[in-house]
């Protein structure tokens, strides 16, 4: 029992039909896929977590579409996808991280932002949820020269855009649609 290794989920080095049922839900990859991947991440990450520095260091080798050189960027970056706050990146934060950044389809895109931001586990976005999903956008330097209010406003916009009041909630469907 010395040599397992621990998981997000507490588990050891191999992942439970549970976990990867879990995973499936925010990632829409196949079992084999999650595997595979997983095993992937456990060579680079033998502990099963990710340091900021070592996403950071990732995210500038993967040349992603983002700056990854402004150091308050990286900070909000890896906050952004460390969704429970211990201070790295486990695996199913990993692979929520590298799907988001990957291009996709605004369906698949809409799909992983609702997954990922849907901290109350009900099926919408609130005005809250909302403001963190451009928060993450900004962090990211997806949105260059944002001012200070830029998340709040947009989330009021895509609100409005909507014909809904900030105190609504959003579901998929709308938001694909708007």
């Amino acid at each position: 029992m010395g040599n397992r290794i621990v998981t997000k989920f507490g588990k050891s080095k191999s992942l439970t039909d549970e976990e990867i049922v879990e995973i499936q839900k925010t990632s829409k990859l196949s079992s084999e896929e999650i595997r595979e991947e997983h095993k992937g991440f456990l060579k680079l990450q033998p502990t099963g977590k990710m340091t900021k520095e070592q996403f950071i260091h990732m995210y500038k080798l993967l040349d992603f579409d983002c700056d990854m050189t402004d150091k308050v960027a990286c900070e909000k970056a890896f906050a952004t996808f460390d969704k429970n706050k211990n201070g790295t990146i486990e695996f199913d934060e990993f692979l929520l991280a590298m799907h988001f950044l990957r291009p996709n389809t605004i369906e698949s895109n809409v799909d992983i932002l609702f997954r990922g931001f849907d901290f109350s586990g009900d099926g919408y976005l609130d005005h809250e949820e909302v403001t963190a999903i451009f928060d993450g956008a900004v962090a990211l330097n997806l949105v260059k020269d944002a001012d200070p209010d830029y998340a709040e406003k947009t989330a009021s916009e895509v609100f409005a855009i909507l014909g809904l009041s900030d105190n609504s909630k959003i579901n998929k469907e709308q938001l694909i649609k708007g």
